[in-house]
């Protein structure tokens, strides 16, 4: 969940000063800024060249999405392949939807670490951005998902691997810098 604090410290000062400066108080503030505010979604061409090419994986070809009005985002996605094992990169500009990222962002870089008799379930850190990983070690599936400057989100969705390493190795071969 998102914290409100600062918006209530933010306005408590403001009604102090007010009240410091001889308003009663009584006067309708303008009303805040909307933190829904419109923002330009990255090019769909920019999220395609970020998706890398991982060395010994087959990459499938890149597909995307983009959102409607109501519910605006831009998705890319690509299958990874290499024998029995797969991975699927999505990458999503959520243009900083409060209610896309909310709940990543209370988990993602956490200290949060649950080990359960089949796996685990972690906050960790993949290059310098806050990330949440869970891994199965009977069924041989994990995720892996990063948020990158509190808009996009990279999820990582392996299946028949060994481990969880190649889910982290293709989340730290995207090219983040084009995400700005």
């Amino acid at each position: 969940m998102i914290s409100r604090l600062p918006g209530v410290l933010l306005a408590a000062g403001l009604s102090a000063g007010l009240v410091a400066c001889g308003n009663d108080g009584n006067a309708v503030p303008a009303p805040p800024p909307d933190p829904r505010a419109p923002v330009t979604l990255i090019a769909v061409s920019e999220l395609r060249a970020a998706v890398p090419h991982l060395p010994e994986w087959t990459r499938g070809e890149i597909t995307t999405q983009a959102g409607t009005t109501s519910d605006p985002g831009v998705h890319v996605l690509a299958i990874f392949s290499r024998g029995s094992e797969k991975l699927e990169l999505e990458i999503a500009d959520t243009g900083g939807d409060e209610r896309a990222i909310e709940s990543l962002e209370h988990l993602a870089g956490s200290a949060v670490n649950r080990t359960v008799g089949n796996g685990y379930f972690k906050g960790t850190v993949v290059s310098a951005f806050p990330a949440v990983e869970s891994w199965n070690t009977v069924d041989h599936l994990g995720e892996l998902s990063v948020l990158i400057r509190r808009r996009y989100i990279l999820h990582v969705a392996g299946s028949g691997l060994a481990d969880a390493a190649p889910m982290r190795t293709l989340a730290e071969a995207v090219d983040m810098s084009r995400l700005h």
